[in-house]
């Protein structure tokens, strides 16, 4: 049985939190810190509690669901443009204020000075981690690296720059990868180790880097952003490349690649999201579900199930960015110049395509125990591609919290995307790095050809003009298409945008689905020699045949679907609610409630 090492403690935990959370000088509050400070056994079960903070069995499977490769039913308040300053948000310092308080008092002698610094290095990551998401959503905010009491002038301080808070969380990042005594693989990757602190670092870097880069003159308030910043985008970067490539080099993970994809929907690249024990040599840290501790997560439930979710489906936009097999742009037409169908639209492509969505050859357990093929689901499906890439292949998961399979949080893969694009932005990517990243990416998928060892040329036009009208570099254009395939649902796509200054193509993607030869006409979309859909224009007409949903073209409260070439074929268009991007969504705004409490905070820019 896995061991759920901060599920397991959380009682432990429990109990030393009221005293973490308790800043007043009596002998209470120091004899709670002697209990846990004194001895190693109070630091390790104290800092189990951190891991609280990562995503959990509700929302790991659907990190973030505001992105432009998928549609959706509905869609929240900030989707629409409606978003206020006196909006709820995530404006909330107390975990912060729970590591600093750790940081502050670990200081015990009577415990070895490596062991303190150790799990100084493991609070430490996670300060950095909190202090990221608050750099991400709000830009500058003040840096806080003290627990404070009612009395600290601090709690009234102004936004300190973004140079402030970068500089801090690189330098907590280096202090835990110099500290951290664990180097090799944690059991489970439940826990961190020196790796997470650097594939962290190279994480956050490339994000900052990139955020200066692309806004510095590229969106209405990039100036407002960066005031008062001194570091340069191309110094970020440069820490971004070297922190990906000392785990590159010298870290013990590689990419999981054992298991060839097989009809069904199956190979190494979904091993690692349906496993029931991560897989340990790619995924650097997981949140691990357990059936026999009753820890279950979601996922079939979401994915799979109409009435819970927002019927989350890949669009027909993103679909088409995968390559085919011998590495050449796919084409949606035939030689002859008809849509493909289904079949052929899944079939010899890139092996991510069908071990993240139902292809033609999907395949599940179904009542009776048995592996079948299984098209598509169009009565939640809203485009027809199906996602699957966290859902376990069996019915039998569907109607509730019932996923045992671990969900990665970070993987070694993502550390090659993140060296490749550092090295890339700042023009120093080799054939090699191109190589030894993209390349074995796209190996794994089963590309046999293309750019697999040397640096692109050839401008892909479809991917510049639908998604990157101004980029015109052809391998930050590849690394782009590479990192939207391989961590796609993995809570990375709408951060890409935004640190891009690409908010935009969020707003003006396309909602788009599979091709549907006719109306009125049941389709057998996999090939199996089962009809799954009939497309109507028809309000009144009554199913009665053995296909299993109806897709209608009826205008039904902007929820529509019709054929892109209307009654003669094509495919679907439909679900297109009326999504809003304004350039000052890039960082949420400070609520108004709390700059009433804190006159020195400024609002940020057009709020």
């Amino acid at each position: 049985m896995k061991k759920l090492l901060y599920i397991l403690s959380s009682l432990a935990v429990l109990s030393l939190m009221a005293v973490s959370c308790d800043l007043t000088e009596n002998p209470q509050a120091e004899a709670g810190r002697a209990i846990v400070f004194g001895d190693e056994a109070g630091l390790r079960n104290y800092t189990y509690g951190f891991y609280n903070y990562l995503p959990d069995y509700s929302n790991a499977h659907k990190i973030n669901t505001m992105h432009d490769h998928s549609a959706k039913m509905n869609i929240g308040v900030y989707e629409q443009g409606a978003y206020t300053t006196s909006t709820s948000t995530s404006w909330s310092w107390g975990n912060i204020r729970n590591v600093n308080y750790f940081i502050k008092y670990n200081t015990d002698s009577n415990v070895p000075e490596e062991v303190r610094n150790n799990y100084t290095g493991i609070a430490r990551l996670f300060r950095a981690y909190l202090y990221y998401d608050k750099l991400k959503t709000y830009g500058a905010v003040p840096w806080i690296d003290k627990p404070l009491d009612p009395t600290d002038e601090e709690l009234y301080k102004p936004q300190d720059s973004r140079d402030v808070i970068i500089q801090h969380i690189m330098e907590d990042l280096d202090y835990a990868a110099a500290n951290i005594t664990t180097k090799d693989i944690t059991p489970y990757s439940n826990t961190v180790n020196k790796w997470t602190a650097l594939a962290l670092k190279s994480r956050i870097c490339l994000f900052e880097g990139t955020f200066r880069k692309y806004h510095a003159s590229g969106s209405t308030y990039g100036s407002q952003y960066l005031e008062g910043c001194t570091l340069s985008a191309d110094e970020i970067l440069k820490a971004a490349a070297d922190a990906a490539e000392e785990v590159i080099k010298n870290g013990p993970y590689k990419l999981h690649s054992g298991t060839a994809y097989s009809a069904g929907g199956r190979g190494a690249y979904r091993d690692l999201f349906i496993s029931d024990n991560p897989v340990t040599e790619e995924v650097m840290l997981a949140y691990s579900q357990n059936k026999d501790l009753t820890v279950l997560g979601e996922a079939n439930w979401y994915y799979n199930s109409t009435s819970y979710g927002p019927h989350l489906s890949m669009t027909r936009a993103f679909a088409k960015t995968y390559l085919n097999a011998d590495g050449t742009v796919y084409n949606e037409k035939t030689d002859g110049g008809l849509y493909k169908n289904f079949v052929q639209e899944t079939s010899n492509r890139d092996a991510r395509l069908c071990q993240t969505i139902r292809g033609a050859d999907y395949t599940r357990l179904d009542k009776a125990g048995e592996y079948v093929r299984t098209a598509p689901d169009m009565s939640l499906s809203l485009t027809g591609y199906q996602y699957t890439k966290y859902v376990m292949d069996d019915v039998g998961y569907d109607n509730g919290r019932t996923n045992d399979n671990d969900v990665p949080l970070l993987r070694y893969a993502e550390v090659l995307l993140n060296y490749a694009e550092a090295k890339a932005e700042l023009g120093t990517i080799t054939d090699e790095d191109w190589a030894k990243t993209i390349g074995a990416l796209r190996r794994r998928a089963g590309i046999t050809g293309g750019d697999l060892d040397k640096l692109p040329t050839v401008v892909d036009n479809y991917i510049k003009n639908t998604f990157y009208p101004n980029v015109s570099n052809p391998v930050i254009l590849e690394i782009r298409r590479d990192r939207a395939i391989e961590l796609i649902l993995e809570g990375f796509r709408m951060d890409d945008l935004k640190r891009w200054a690409c908010g935009s193509s969020w707003e003006d993607a396309p909602w788009d689905g599979v091709y549907i030869s006719a109306l009125d006409t049941p389709i057998d979309l996999n090939g199996d020699g089962v009809n799954d859909v009939f497309v109507t224009a028809d309000a009144n007409y009554q199913k009665t045949g053995t296909y299993k949903a109806i897709a209608m073209t009826l205008n039904d409260n902007q929820k529509a679907v019709k054929l892109s070439d209307d009654t003669a074929g094509g495919y679907l268009l439909g679900y297109d609610l009326p999504r809003k991007w304004n350039d000052n969504m890039y960082i949420y705004p400070v609520p108004d409630n709390v700059i009433l409490k804190n006159e020195n905070l400024k609002q940020n820019p057009g709020w």
